[in-house]
């Protein structure tokens, strides 16, 4: 009966070994796409190098910033319109997007953009 309870104990503690090990590694992994979610939010990059592409679109009365964000996706403007919604929600551009038509560029960073459709900058100046 002792070498059955050894091998339970044994088989416990592996158990509980493996467990942890699973649970730290998916801790290591979640936090790495964390982190380069969080870096590609602060870390702006073009969808093209410059000179990059013009695009026309027009920013409705009363769009809102998932609206607009999903307009520049499918303009090719933005590669995720999920990271634009999070990049203007934390700019200090949130609550300042307004309508109207603007031409963006496909090199232009997502914080330029948001300046241009702000009244901030024009394309040129960025």
């Amino acid at each position: 009966m002792n070498t059955k309870r050894a091998a339970l104990t044994v088989l416990s503690i592996a158990l509980k070994i493996v467990v942890t090990a699973v649970v730290i590694l998916g801790i290591v992994r979640l936090g790495g796409v964390a982190f380069d979610y969080g870096h590609s939010v602060f870390q702006e990059e073009a969808v093209d190098e410059e000179p990059g592409r013009s695009i026309t679109v027009t920013i409705d009365d009363g769009s809102d910033i998932g609206e607009i964000a999903k307009l520049l996706e499918d303009k090719g403007l933005v590669n995720d319109w999920k990271l634009f919604y999070i990049q203007v929600k934390v700019s200090k551009y949130a609550k300042k997007l307004e309508a109207g038509t603007y031409t963006l560029t496909t090199a232009m960073k997502p914080r330029e953009m948001m300046a241009v459709m702000t009244g901030e900058e024009t394309a040129e100046e960025s």
